[in-house]
C-alpha cells in the first residue's frame, strides 16, 4: 500500500484532514497510527483543541476500515454513525492516534454481515497519545455499505 497516496485521497475527499496536518505513520493490516502536529490543532490555551482531537479520533477509525477494506479489495462507502470522546488529560505536544481492529472473530463476523446484507457496523476505539502518555480515547460506530 502507498500510504502517501492514501492520505492524498483522504485529504481530497475529507478536506478538514489537510488542515489538521495529519499523516498516516503506519498501517500493518491490523492497526493504523496517525500523527498530528500540535501547531495545527492548538487552542487558546496552547493545548490541542478538543474538536481536533475528536476529529482525528474519528479519522483514525475511519482510516483503519478504509485501508483494511481497500487491502481486501472490497469496494464500499464508509461513514461514522456514532462518536464519543473521553478527554483524559491535555495534549501539550505533537500527538498520535492509534486504532486497531477488533478480534479476528469479531472482524470476520463484520465481513460476513457485510457480504450477506451489503451493510455492516463496526465499533472501534482510537487512543490519542503524546510522549507523556494517554490523553484521550475516541469510540466510534462506523457503517460500511457495499458498492456495486
Amino acid at each position: 500500500m502507498d500510504l502517501e497516496q492514501d492520505l492524498i485521497y483522504i485529504q481530497k475527499h475529507i478536506p478538514i484532514t489537510a488542515h489538521l496536518g495529519v499523516k498516516i505513520l503506519s498501517f500493518d493490516g491490523q492497526q493504523v497510527i496517525i500523527s498530528a502536529p500540535l501547531a495545527s490543532n492548538k487552542n487558546l490555551h496552547g493545548t490541542a483543541f478538543g474538536g481536533s482531537q475528536a476529529a482525528i479520533g474519528i479519522l483514525t477509525g475511519w482510516a483503519l476500515i478504509f485501508l483494511k477494506l481497500k487491502q481486501l479489495g472490497i469496494n464500499n462507502d464508509l461513514v461514522i454513525q456514532k462518536s464519543s470522546y473521553d478527554f483524559t488529560k491535555p495534549v501539550t505536544s505533537d500527538f498520535t492516534a492509534t486504532c486497531q481492529l477488533p478480534s479476528i472473530a469479531e472482524f470476520d463476523l463484520f465481513l460476513k454481515t457485510l457480504k450477506e446484507k451489503s451493510k455492516a457496523r463496526l465499533t472501534l476505539t482510537a487512543e490519542i497519545e503524546t510522549e507523556e502518555g494517554l490523553c484521550g480515547v475516541h469510540e466510534g460506530l462506523y457503517v460500511v455499505f457495499l458498492k456495486s
